[in-house]
């Protein structure tokens, strides 16, 4: 029989916060998604008590920062995926055994989910899957489960950024049919079951809550990740650069930011600063030949140490922020609580955090727009330092980690009263109704 913690109660607002014995399990790397575990886990252990379950595929590199020791008890399964072949003439191969990774790594899911099943705990916490989006374990766990959804799987929704690189014909149609087969069916089909048999999702913006309805037919809770305003906060001054931040891959856009830039006059040009925690090869060339074609000074910064993020941070003029359909965006959010303010394309999360006129500028994804409101930030110093004050004001006022955590831990709290009937209307298509956990904003 499952165990109810019936540990002491937090009145941080209403409802009351039940402590709760929760199983957290993750499958995430390096970024955003990495950082929202480790700051989100580091203060959810306030008000409930964390075990880490972990499948550690070696495929998505190092694991940072470490949250093993967060938790009162860590379990890691490694993972490698089946070795590949490197002659061409073996390619055809790479996708038998990436369906055999695929229903491996489902079946080590099964094992960590019965491990789970059996350890008494209340609730199951889970976010980012290591080949889907929603984790497999939740296809498999009985444990009353909350999927925190960063973003749909978009690969399977989204058509392709366009880019000049790629492979011969023959390839490209071979490639299509495998993406047809691998990631429109069996995985499609898994992450809509792993999302769908969630007793709660929680989404990252309204964008992404949208988003996860329009696919997958489920409702979900709105709950804002948060930034570490003692980490990033204002320092010295200014300088003539200009600052953008993601992993160098075709999603984030950085062509559109080196286009907005070789839009300024080359006599009041700046330089475009790209920090980026991962690079795919071709696409670094390919905005490195922008680059050469928009006479752009492009510096390139791969895995650098957080002080120096922070300090880049802090002394650019503007971050500029162009990545297409962009669910939630937290460099925005480390910009603006840095005392910088932010020139983003209006779309997706950056309309949600960014406000136009204020902590930035909101443009289209045009390069002259985007351009002329770089000019402003860079010609008007006393327009960049007061919407600086005014990001920093708006991060500390809606964007803390500890507003943003404690939102989530009554959700968490409130889920044992509220879930019962909800995840079997969820499941068989209706929409939820999650109005007794709704954030508070």
């Amino acid at each position: 029989m499952r165990q109810r913690s019936c540990g002491r109660k937090w009145k941080l607002g209403l409802p009351l916060i039940e402590r709760r014995r929760i199983a957290v399990y993750y499958n995430v790397g390096w970024g955003g998604g990495r950082r929202w575990l480790y700051e989100c886990v580091s203060r959810l252990r306030q008000y409930h008590d964390l075990d880490l379950f972990c499948i550690d595929r070696d495929s998505i590199g190092v694991q940072y920062p470490d949250v093993r020791e967060l938790g009162h008890a860590s379990k890691v399964v490694r993972f490698k995926d089946l070795p590949r072949l490197q002659h061409p003439a073996f390619k055809p191969l790479e996708f038998v055994l990436k369906l055999a990774d695929l229903v491996r790594f489902d079946r080590a899911s099964k094992r960590i989910a019965a491990e789970i099943d059996t350890g008494g705990y209340d609730l199951l916490l889970a976010s980012v899957g290591g080949y889907t989006e929603a984790p497999l374990v939740l296809r498999h766990a009985t444990t009353k489960s909350a999927y925190y959804c960063h973003e749909p799987m978009r690969i399977l929704y989204e058509p392709q950024v366009p880019r000049p690189y790629g492979r011969g014909r023959i390839a490209s149609v071979a490639r299509r049919i495998w993406h047809a087969a691998y990631y429109g069916g069996l995985m499609r089909a898994w992450d809509r079951e792993g999302t769908r048999e969630a007793a709660l999702v929680v989404a990252n913006s309204r964008y992404t809550a949208g988003y996860a309805q329009r696919a997958y037919g489920v409702q979900c809770e709105v709950n804002y990740p948060g930034v570490d305003t003692d980490a990033f906060q204002p320092g010295g001054g200014h300088e003539r650069f200009i600052l953008t931040v993601g992993e160098l891959i075709a999603s984030k856009g950085f062509d559109d930011a080196i286009r907005a830039v070789g839009a300024i006059p080359p006599e009041r040009r700046p330089r475009l600063v790209l920090v980026c925690n991962r690079i795919y090869a071709p696409e670094r060339s390919y905005i490195e030949s922008v680059a050469t074609e928009c006479g752009v000074d492009l510096d390139v910064r791969e895995r650098i140490p957080d002080a120096e993020v922070k300090r880049l941070y802090q002394s650019a003029a503007a971050l500029l922020y162009t990545p297409n359909r962009e669910p939630f965006g937290l460099a925005a959010l480390e910009a603006m609580a840095s005392g910088t303010p932010v020139v983003a394309v209006r779309e997706a999360g950056p309309a949600e955090t960014v406000v136009d006129g204020e902590t930035g500028f909101l443009c289209e994804r045009d390069p002259q727009a985007l351009a002329a409101a770089l000019l402003r930030l860079l010609e008007d110093e006393l327009l960049r330092a007061r919407m600086g004050h005014a990001a920093r004001e708006h991060v500390l006022k809606h964007y803390t980690w500890d507003r943003s955590v404690r939102e989530l831990a009554e959700m968490l709290s409130a889920m044992e009263e509220s879930t019962h009937t909800s995840t079997d209307r969820s499941r068989a298509g209706e929409p939820l109704d999650m109005s007794g956990v709704r954030a508070r904003r």
